[in-house]
């Protein structure tokens, strides 16, 4: 754990003239797996959006998913979502997201292509309610250690379908630093593209999952 956090301090130290000069956060995401039938899977995760600047969390919400692995390059599924986002401090927005997904994954010379979907609709109790639409494509090079040490690189799209389009973009590159049976550490650095009043703004985030399945 103590190399992690030394990448993570060696990432920081990259991004820091970029943090200056636009918003910067650190995220944190922890879920457990388990799978209490053949091909069926229940994951519950937390997950943190840590402001440096503001010193105070932006985000933080909890999901549960239920999936289907129908096919060993598809999964399907659905899920549920409670988020607070930290307009200002003290004044947090409730969302409720119910979401239903489908995933599909090919394996190619050693790499791993997946390709992800996933239709939301947002809940909230003092803005309007409307669907949307996430697209991601992650590409996982081939593994260059016994214990899972591993590069990927990942994009993702988020598209409002009620007429405004696309408002949300992060493009990220990323280390899968351990991969066992049952447990996944992953580092990242994503660059945050997000569209407020006609303009887009710029974000550096850096971030670190962890995964556990019983």
């Amino acid at each position: 754990m103590q190399k992690l956090y030394v990448i993570l301090l060696l990432i920081l130290a990259g991004t820091s003239s970029f943090a200056q000069e636009r918003s910067f956060e650190l995220w944190n995401k922890n879920q457990v797996e388990i799978a209490p039938w053949e091909k069926i899977s229940i994951t519950v995760a937390e997950k943190m959006h840590y402001s440096p600047k503001r010193n105070t969390l932006d985000l933080k919400y909890g999901e549960i998913f239920i999936g289907h692995q129908v096919l060993n390059w598809l999964e399907y599924g659905a899920g549920f979502r409670v988020s607070s986002t930290n307009l200002q401090i003290g004044e947090w927005l409730q969302e409720n997201r119910t979401m239903v997904y489908a995933d599909f994954g090919k394996d190619l010379k050693n790499f791993e292509f997946d390709l992800y979907n996933r239709f939301e609709y947002r809940i909230y109790k003092s803005l309007n309610n409307y669907f949307r639409y996430r697209h991601s494509l992650r590409m996982k090079f081939p593994a260059i250690t016994d214990w899972g040490l591993q590069f990927y690189l990942q994009e993702e799209a988020f598209i409002k379908l009620n007429g405004e389009g696309t408002h949300l973009a992060r493009f990220y590159s990323g280390l899968t630093a351990f991969e066992k049976e049952h447990i996944e550490i992953k580092i990242y650095y994503a660059l945050q593209k997000r569209q407020v009043l006609n303009h887009w703004l710029s974000g550096d985030i850096v971030g670190l999952n962890l995964s556990f399945e019983i």
